[in-house]
């Protein structure tokens, strides 16, 4: 009875953790991605693009990721085609991924965090694209650099990447608490990647590269933001954003200076005078 008695004043005293709260379904922060994705689709239908399979030009024209463009001048596509998609089944099926995704992604990072990571780590999903794009193109055989690249599940797949972070360390919004009350991340996460990674595999036209881009990606951005989780100001919150941004920067400045610029720009001028793209890659 003492030894209850001693328990029980103990517990009395200590500080009672933060209760953990539960995810929103969709978060507002999610539903506006998924807005701005289904908002630029019905542009597209409202001029008039098929609504089930756009024409690879037609994608190049709304800012597709052609990498033959993207290298010589219109760095801004690797952006822009992470809203494009090629037609409603594409648009569908990355919009449920993503509110299957999203969502617990900012419940363990927090909203801000979630957004950077989404945004980023599309960018570095269609870095990956395009390297790849280029890397297995040759003069004999360019086509690499002449298919387009669309689709917003590069920047899904940095959210899956970021949620496997969690799988190792604490993520942030949790970190303070013990192991015991951390909610933890969904064990069959990683199937989850490896299905949709090897489905890519099994399937033509899927912008694999895209795909593994993002998950590495996501992996580095998820350790940038779950870093220091203690460290709560302000200046470090900027902090890892700038290391965020850096990290593309880098990225983004290493494909270009790589790229061989002359013969690039060649084979663009000869693009440009017949316009058409040999074919499109889903992402």
């Amino acid at each position: 009875m003492k030894e209850c008695r001693r328990h029980c004043c103990e517990a009395a005293l200590s500080p009672s953790p933060t209760p953990v709260a539960r995810p929103t379904r969709f978060p507002p922060a999610t539903l506006v991605l998924v807005g701005l994705n289904v908002a630029v689709w019905l542009l597209q239908l409202a001029t008039g693009v098929s609504p089930s399979s756009p024409a690879p030009a037609t994608l190049v024209a709304w800012g597709g990721d052609l990498p033959l463009y993207t290298l010589t001048g219109d760095t801004w596509r690797l952006f822009t085609a992470m809203f494009l998609h090629a037609g409603i089944v594409h648009l569908g099926l990355n919009m449920y991924v993503l509110l299957f995704t999203a969502p617990r992604v900012e419940y363990e990072f927090g909203t801000a965090r979630m957004l950077a990571i989404y945004l980023a780590g599309g960018l570095l999903a269609s870095c990956a694209s395009v390297f790849w794009g280029e890397w297995r193109s040759t003069p004999a055989n360019p086509a690499g650099l002449l298919t387009v690249g669309v689709g917003a599940s590069g920047a899904v797949m940095a959210l899956f990447g970021s949620l496997l972070v969690g799988l190792v360390v604490p993520t942030p919004r949790f970190a303070h608490l013990p192991k015991s009350q951390q909610p933890g991340i969904p064990g069959g996460l990683i199937q989850a990647v490896a299905i949709n990674i090897g489905m890519g595999f099994a399937i033509t036209g899927v912008d694999n590269a895209a795909h593994v881009g993002g998950v590495i990606g996501g992996l580095v951005l998820g350790l940038v933001m779950a870093a220091a989780p203690a460290a709560r100001s302000a200046s470090a919150t900027l902090l890892r954003f700038v290391a965020a941004a850096a990290l593309v920067a880098v990225c983004v400045g290493t494909l270009l200076d790589g790229a061989n610029r002359a013969q690039l720009l060649e084979w663009r001028a000869q693009m440009d005078a017949r316009p058409s793209a040999d074919g499109r890659d889903d992402r």
